[in-house]
């Protein structure tokens, strides 16, 4: 993927999704495998998240809701100027809570070892918005793709400005449609699943036929994206981007 491939995207008014793929191609060809992008929508609204974070971190952020103590939200993404970010440079901070520390640790044990910040969009606009580009790579691997690819990337960033973020329908599922996606997305089978609940296998299919008509989705794996794309908004924060694995097609 090269930066004009993402430049035309931008000039043929492409949907957010293709915007996002050919900008997450283009930052993993440079080194960043760990990448978050964040934008508030608006002052009521959570932030919507997209990120190449493993799905593990995503359950772990959410479930206990760090949102509320994200050191990037407070201090990347109001920041005109690039902050360095990740486990490797969590030692530079002393004004971080320990909190603040267990998340960036749990983000490195999940391969963020050392990035930077970009802000997009300043506090002044009333929608912020950015992305921290991490990497698994060590701090000095990463200070070299910075200093030789920075003033490259922050104008694609700047361009995918208010491109990426989207507010899909509300769908609404049966309780047992729920419970249903709940136990696929923890890596149960069908027969397994039926067992847990109670019902046949043949139901079981039915429930998650019926919630990928809802979902307008063409396939389970993109029917748990969207549900956990749906849920997230849920709790304020809306997370793109995960690549859900291990479900049948």
């Amino acid at each position: 993927m090269h930066v004009e491939d993402i430049y035309h995207l931008l000039a043929t008014g492409a949907c957010p999704e293709a915007c996002w793929g050919a900008a997450r191609r283009y930052l993993d060809h440079l080194g960043f495998d760990r990448v978050i992008y964040i934008a508030q929508n608006g002052v009521a609204d959570g932030p919507s998240v997209r990120t190449t974070m493993p799905d593990g971190f995503q359950s772990f952020y959410v479930d206990n809701g760090y949102a509320q103590d994200d050191p990037f939200l407070q201090y990347c993404l109001t920041s005109p100027v690039p902050v360095d970010t990740g486990k490797a440079h969590m030692n530079q901070y002393a004004y971080l809570t320990g909190r603040q520390k267990d998340l960036i640790a749990a983000a490195g044990d999940a391969g963020f070892n050392a990035g930077f910040s970009v802000a997009t969009r300043y506090p002044t606009t009333r929608r912020p918005e950015g992305w921290n580009l991490g990497s698994s790579q060590s701090m000095h691997e990463v200070e070299a793709i910075k200093g030789a690819h920075l003033a490259q990337i922050k104008p694609v960033l700047f361009g995918l400005s208010g491109r990426l973020a989207t507010d899909g329908p509300t769908v609404v599922l049966s309780p047992r449609e729920t419970q249903c996606l709940d136990l696929l997305s923890a890596g149960l089978r069908i027969k397994v699943i039926a067992m847990e609940l109670g019902i046949k296998p043949v139901t079981v299919d039915m429930h998650l036929s019926n919630a990928r008509k809802k979902m307008n989705a063409p396939t389970t794996k993109y029917l748990l994206k969207t549900y956990w794309d749906a849920k997230a908004r849920r709790h304020g924060r809306e997370v793109h981007g995960r690549d859900v694995t291990g479900a049948a097609e």
